[in-house]
């Protein structure tokens, strides 16, 4: 056997060992956590609308867009830290429900996101300075610029 087979081997296998030893987070993988379900008497109770006329209309780009800047901004399973270690508003700026997005679609079919909390939902009533962002996202879903 050469000597760049038994070096390739080698190097196949230490990698393959690796990749298990880190499990998916070597990988970026993460797993998406499973919508909670109702239980049936609650949702029995459900009254589905007879017309969608007076929704919120977003298309796939637009959806695509928000998606992207959300990810970038609050990937799914991360965690706020903060340098003061303030408990209960990292754990209220961790949480997706906290924050509010506005998009806007220029001329040019470049999507403007913004992003930024709402406090009050976690019962806090401080003003965060820099709190949130806003991406400018092409129509490939391709994040141009962050401010």
């Amino acid at each position: 056997m050469s000597a760049f087979l038994r070096w390739f081997m080698r190097t196949w296998v230490a990698l393959a060992c690796l990749s298990l030893l880190s499990g998916c987070s070597f990988l970026g993988y993460y797993r998406l956590k499973k919508a909670e379900r109702a239980p049936l008497e609650e949702a029995a109770k459900v009254k589905f609308p007879d017309s969608f006329e007076s929704g919120l209309a977003l298309d796939g780009p637009l959806m695509v867009a928000i998606e992207v800047a959300m990810n970038d901004f609050l990937p799914p399973g991360s965690k706020a830290k903060l340098s003061d270690g303030h408990k209960p508003l990292e754990k209220c700026l961790s949480n997706r429900s906290t924050y509010d997005v506005v998009a806007l679609r220029s001329e040019e079919g470049i999507f403007f996101v913004s992003i930024f909390p709402v406090m009050a939902r976690c019962g806090l009533d401080q003003t965060l300075l820099d709190a949130g962002a806003v991406y400018a996202v092409d129509g490939n879903g391709r994040i141009l610029d962050v401010r």
